[in-house]
């Protein structure tokens, strides 16, 4: 055999085994269908064999909202009483944001030598100097418009209404107390079509350092909480700070108004 046949030979011995090794194209077809219209995994539980125990408790969470105030809220005593239906161990209550007066027991920071109020049209600011016997004795600011600025660090704004320290010098002076409403019956009307907040800084004598906790919401709405899981674990959770704990170039207003959001709260 010379050298050209023994190519030849080589190379229809290698055709000869490409050619086994596929398959007909039925055949492909077929494994194909196969493949695509397969059964699917079969999983099985088995109840009569025991691994181990779960300690898993479903539980939830209950969060500060206006529905749970008892305060405005006509169906509170229902979600109560649903929640003690449910015997839930380990039931979380969240005083969470986005409502700050019913997350937050101090929205306002301690006073320094001035004591202040900031709040919206239709709401009123209380302000006080009774520890000690003590009496308002100054107002450094009043306006009611667009001012705005931290206790210390109120300005005027371009709306504002001329009458303002006079009405509450007036309201105030030599009082122990004395609450001042935010309204244009009060004030008259500045700048009409515009939303107005009123803004006061006021002196004690003798000079006070103040607080101004608040529980109106916190407290009602714990106690529901408490006494619908009682009997059994639960979890208390204030996770809301108030945001004077942190610098900002501006201070932070939340709403005067209890049931409304804040989702711009920092937090």
């Amino acid at each position: 055999m010379n050298i050209g046949q023994y190519i030849l030979v080589i190379i229809l011995y290698n055709l000869l085994w490409i050619i086994t090794q596929i398959h007909p194209l039925d055949t492909t077809d077929k494994l194909q269908n196969d493949q695509v219209n397969a059964n699917p995994f079969l999983i099985e539980a088995s109840w009569t064999t025991h691994d181990y125990d779960l300690h898993t408790i479903p539980t939830l969470q209950v969060v500060a909202n206006p529905l749970l105030a008892r305060q405005f809220s006509p169906i509170y005593k229902q979600i109560f009483a649903n929640l003690k239906q449910l015997n839930a161990e380990y039931t979380r209550y969240a005083a969470w944001f986005p409502y700050p007066k019913l997350a937050v027991a101090e929205l306002d920071p301690p006073s320094g030598l001035y004591q202040c109020g900031n709040v919206g049209q239709d709401f009123s600011i209380n302000l006080s100097c009774e520890q000690n016997g003590g009496v308002i004795s100054k107002v450094d600011f009043a306006s009611y418009g667009t001012s705005s600025g931290a206790c210390g660090q109120m300005k005027q704004g371009t709306c504002h209404a001329e009458n303002s320290s006079e009405i509450v010098q007036r309201v105030c002076i030599g009082q122990k107390t004395c609450s001042v409403p935010a309204t244009n019956d009060l004030f008259g009307d500045p700048c009409k079509g515009i939303t107005k907040r009123l803004l006061i800084q006021i002196q004690c004598d003798p000079p006070q350092n103040n607080t101004y906790y608040n529980f109106t919401y916190l407290d009602t709405m714990l106690e529901d909480f408490l006494d619908a899981t009682d009997g059994h674990s639960r979890i208390i959770s204030f996770c809301t700070q108030p945001t004077w704990l942190f610098k900002q170039d501006t201070p932070h207003i939340y709403p005067d108004n209890a049931s409304l959001t804040d989702w711009g709260y920092p937090v």
